[in-house]
């Protein structure tokens, strides 16, 4: 009989080189099943497989995996009768037709049940291709399975030749290679802000990973504890999935704003999440997956204390600027009283010649957030420059220049100060 294949979008079927956003082994209840032994058989009896006057055989669904590694591994049904096979050899099935048999499809990260039969037929299957051999119907996948990732197997007995018109339920089960052990390398590198005391009303939290994370809700893996242990009830904002950046290696963490802000309801019900006087620490859970599906090498924890709650506007006018010398390649060093958003800072905060020209360089910030320095790409030239700092520019707290988050939401805002930039001149000479 000649091996048959059929085809499939290439998306639905990722090759072990997974992307950043893959979830090798996703978190649910999947991975309890993919601890499971290497070889995985699932056994059930198809009743009238034989025909009506014989036993029915009991019909065994493995995955298979040779001598030389899982490159090779394949998926085996095992128990079926003799005139089955034979029949099968000679019947010369369409693709389609080996598809409705025997289907193999790639079980989705979001599934609740594996063995969902609804959601193998509606994913489309592996590519690959079919054989009799050795007493079992053999497929093969055109490119290798991925270990630790589950695939839905779905054999149709009722689909064999000359069974067609039997009533038999498939059989479906759901198989997977053992993820190999691997040695964890990802750890957080740093957390933002970088000091150790934060207002009361801190708005939000930088966590930055050595390498890139799985595309999954990081508040399942972070805790705040206070000075005694105790678990802080509900301080983040509960959108976990949406605040990683393109690369995958930093996770905004903010604190619900509800619960910041003063005379919103949930503030009156809870309170804030942090008390000025209090110690806590941010607990990073090492099971936290990295894009390859792998746990952090280690866990992570932040200390810190907190302060009264910071409602003053920031004040460019209290920004300290270190001016170089003309022809030099030094930093210009900005000082600020107090920490701003680590993020913010990179990305809102620039200079311009006298003809607005952005001067290109070397961001760097530090001091605890409380410094901003650029190193120019090219020595500098004398003439009159301009520090520039858009109004998305925030403190620690989400105060803008000039504008406090804690506004009364009954006064009119003004509009202009969205999209606003705020420039302090200085001189080269």
């Amino acid at each position: 009989m000649r091996p048959s294949s059929f085809g499939v979008t290439r998306a639905c079927r990722r090759p072990r080189h997974t992307g950043p956003h893959t979830l090798s082994c996703p978190r649910g209840p999947l991975p309890a099943l993919l601890r499971a032994a290497a070889l995985l058989v699932v056994t059930a009896a198809c009743s009238g497989v034989g025909g009506p006057d014989t036993t029915a055989p009991t019909v065994e669904i493995r995955i298979e995996t040779p001598g030389d590694g899982p490159d090779g591994a394949s998926i085996e049904v095992g128990g079926l009768r003799a005139e089955d096979l034979a029949a099968l050899r000679a019947a010369g099935l369409s693709d389609d037709e080996w598809a409705e048999l025997l289907r193999v499809t790639v079980v989705r990260e979001d599934a609740d049940t594996p063995d969902n039969d609804d959601d193998g037929l509606a994913m489309p299957p592996v590519l690959g291709s079919y054989a009799i051999g050795d007493g079992v119907l053999r497929f093969s996948p055109m490119f290798p399975f991925d270990p630790g990732r589950p695939y839905s197997v779905r054999f149709d007995p009722s689909r064999l030749p000359g069974r067609q018109s039997a009533a038999i339920d498939p059989v479906i089960a759901v198989v997977a290679l053992p993820k190999p052990d691997v040695e964890p390398t990802t750890v957080v590198d740093r957390i933002f802000p970088s000091g150790d005391r934060l207002p009361e009303n801190q708005l939000k939290l930088y966590l930055h990973f050595s390498a890139p994370m799985s595309h999954v809700d990081g508040l399942e893996y972070l805790s705040l504890r206070d000075a005694r242990g105790r678990t802080v009830e509900e301080p983040f904002l509960p959108l976990g999935t949406e605040f990683w950046d393109r690369d995958h290696v930093r996770y905004t963490v903010f604190f619900d704003p509800g619960r910041i802000k003063q005379g919103l309801e949930l503030n009156e019900r809870l309170g804030r999440p942090l008390v000025a006087g209090e110690t806590y620490t941010l607990v990073v859970d090492p099971t936290w997956p990295d894009a390859e599906g792998n746990p952090l090498q280690a866990p992570y924890e932040k200390r810190f204390t907190v302060g009264p709650a910071d409602t003053t506007p920031l004040d460019t006018a209290t920004w300290r600027l270190r001016v170089p010398a003309s022809g030099s390649t030094q930093r210009l060093v900005v000082s600020i009283p107090e920490p701003l958003d680590h993020a913010l800072m990179r990305r809102a905060i620039g200079v311009e010649d006298e003809a607005g020209r952005r001067v290109d360089g070397e961001v760097e910030v530090g001091n605890w957030e409380t410094r901003w320095m650029l190193t120019p790409s090219q020595p500098w030239a004398a003439g009159a420059y301009s520090l520039v700092a858009s109004s998305i520019l925030e403190d620690l707290a989400g105060n803008k220049i000039g504008t406090p988050f804690e506004i009364d939401v009954f006064e009119q805002v003004d509009e202009t100060i969205a999209g606003k930039r705020f420039t302090i001149p200085f001189e080269i000479r």
